[in-house]
């Protein structure tokens, strides 16, 4: 979210409104670091009943609207620090819903295999039963011929066998039916083994049945209640949000006035995150596209063989000097930033006030990775509006590549790909985007062309 306010006073009292201001916010926010979120969130909500308490004196006293803007300014950042806890906690709220409904899809999964497991054993069950039933029987029926037939033993058949052909037949009748029978009494053990097993493992799965079904009772109850708590959140949310969009509409308008009576412009305050992610995707593409084209600064360094005299190692030093990053001002015809960075919440990058179709001009040399027009559906330009981005030849100190932002100008006279100077003409100031009137508004980034990466522009010019 970019926000950003506008002067009234006279340059030297903003800059130490400015520079206050960000101590202030530094120290508030460097105490909160220590506090839990229920901490953090009460020690906000206390900060906007203070903000609120101070707009109402401010409102009675018929303060000036620089002023009230200042107050204004305050009570927003403070109520966005708020939306993001209450934005985490909606993030926090989704992702407990989410891991319930995956766990009672889990446990409804395992519940229906359970239960399939559970009839294909107990069908397996009522078959070894009737199996065993059968061979029981069979073998129940063997026992009773055997008492019948009566004496079967060997000595039996021996005596009452009239040769040995007899003989030999009747003992060959008997193996055999001792195998039967045999093989008979084993397959009834097997059985009754079979049916032990399954009836233990049915009993587990039916233990096992149970205590599922009670987890994705108690799951379901837990996701309702995530789902209402949830619901609340985003409530709250949706409220802050209206909150904080009631006081942008409230702070713009003080803009546009301010902007009116001083001349020094500005943008408005504004909240499309959206649109933010979307430059820096363009910009990261970009970077990528055009990071072999950047032409580095190389030193000749003297032979070894031979000492360098005073004039080469002056050159040296002098090269070497050169091949760090040192920007010259934007708009020539100003040396003044008139809102600097973070001078107000979020404000990241710097304001020169300058007429209609002032000259702007690369900061150093580069090439021109984009040069571009921000434009809603129906046309009009929006955020940075007509904008250029340089990706720059020479680094920081560091070795850090370095980018600089050149919005809402009037006329771009560069295209994505050229070759640019440092102090080259490659565009006119304007107002187009988010803009309360003509000026240059000017950003630093380094080492990335991210929005998370910018840097203040004061630490690089003059």
């Amino acid at each position: 979210m970019k926000l950003i306010s506008i002067l009234k006073k006279p340059i030297s009292v903003l800059l130490t409104f400015c520079f206050i201001f960000a101590f202030s916010e530094i120290s508030v926010s460097d105490a909160m670091a220590e506090f839990s979120p229920e901490e953090e969130k009460a020690v906000i909500e206390q900060k906007i009943k203070e903000a609120n308490n101070k707009l109402e004196e401010l409102n009675a006293e018929s303060a000036g609207a620089k002023e009230r803007l200042d107050a204004i300014n305050e009570k927003i950042d403070y109520l966005e620090q708020e939306m993001k806890l209450v934005d985490n906690d909606v993030d926090n709220g989704k992702a407990e819903v989410a891991y319930l409904q995956q766990n009672c899809e889990e446990n409804e999964k395992a519940i229906l295999t359970a239960e399939k497991d559970i009839i294909r054993l107990s069908e397996e069950l009522d078959e070894a039963k009737l199996q065993f039933d059968k061979n029981y029987e069979a073998y129940c029926q063997r026992l009773r011929a055997m008492y019948i037939s009566g004496d079967t033993s060997i000595i039996g058949f021996i005596l009452t066998s009239n040769d040995i052909s007899q003989l030999l037949t009747r003992l060959e009748m008997l193996r055999s039916v001792s195998k039967k029978d045999s093989e008979l009494l084993d397959s009834i053990k097997s059985e009754m083994e079979n049916i032990k097993t399954s009836k233990k493992e049915l009993s587990e799965l039916e233990i096992k049945l149970t205590a599922k079904r009670t987890t994705l009772l108690q799951n379901k109850e837990k996701l309702e209640k995530s789902v209402i708590a949830l619901e609340e959140k985003q409530n709250s949310l949706n409220q802050k949000k209206t909150n904080l969009s009631a006081e942008m509409v409230g702070a713009n308008t003080l803009i546009k006035k301010l902007s009116d009576e001083t001349g020094y412009y500005t943008e408005y305050l504004e909240d499309n995150q959206e649109s933010l992610d979307e430059i820096d995707k363009k910009l990261e593409a970009a970077a990528n596209k055009y990071a072999d084209t950047v032409v580095t600064t190389t030193t000749t360094m003297p032979s070894s063989n031979n000492k360098p005299d005073s004039s080469e190692t002056e050159s040296t030093t002098k090269q070497n000097k050169n091949k760090y990053i040192q920007l010259t001002y934007p708009v020539p015809s100003q040396n003044m930033i008139t809102c600097g960075f973070y001078g107000y919440p979020n404000h990241n990058g710097v304001d020169f006030a300058c007429s209609l179709n002032s000259n702007i001009v690369a900061a150093e040399s580069g090439t021109v990775i984009i040069s571009d027009d921000l434009v809603n559906e129906d046309g009009s330009y929006r955020s940075y509006g007509r904008y250029i981005v340089i990706m720059h030849d020479k680094t920081t100190k560091s070795g850090d590549p370095v980018y600089t932002l050149y919005a809402h100008n009037a006329v771009r006279l560069v295209s994505e790909g050229q070759r640019v100077k440092k102090g080259q003409l490659i565009a006119y100031s304007g107002s187009t985007g988010n803009s309360s009137g003509p000026h240059c508004h000017f950003e630093v980034r380094t080492p990335t062309a991210s929005s998370a990466d910018r840097k203040n522009p004061a630490d690089y010019l003059p």
